[in-house]
């Protein structure tokens, strides 16, 4: 996780991406939303950095080679202090096995597709409380 010192009023957004490319264009989304991006490790104390960060929205890579992504977002749900904080998860279109996992389990799950095609009108979608700050 990334230095969390300094109290920061600004809502922040975990993000649970290993991908570069990936997490450097949701962290630009954030940015562009007012949002701070703050991307995590997978590790044993994931879950509470993740209650520690107090995140408004969480975002994971179903496809993450470093964590099994449905296995995280069932975590996640599991705990309370989480359990209610909306999240967006991702796969590629040709990962039917992902896509029938995540429905079984009740994920939301975008394709990679369309989660690239306009992060910053899906993460406005995903997070309603900055959308009503954003229309202001």
């Amino acid at each position: 996780m990334t230095d969390d010192s300094i109290e920061n009023t600004q809502p922040n957004v975990a993000i649970l991406i290993g991908e570069d490319f990936f997490r450097k264009r949701t962290s630009d989304a954030c940015n562009a939303l007012a949002v701070t991006p703050i991307a995590f490790e997978y590790t044993d104390t994931l879950l509470d950095e993740l209650v520690a960060a107090k995140p408004i929205g969480i975002v994971v890579d179903l496809e993450d080679e470093a964590f099994s992504g449905l296995s995280v977002v069932a975590a996640i749900r599991a705990t309370p202090e989480l359990a209610d904080i909306p999240y967006v998860a991702y796969a590629a279109f040709d990962r039917e096995d992902l896509a029938v996992s995540a429905e079984a389990l009740g994920i939301n799950l975008v394709m990679r597709s369309v989660y690239a095609a306009d992060l910053v009108k899906l993460l406005q979608e995903f997070l309603p409380s900055i959308t009503q700050d954003d229309s202001a």
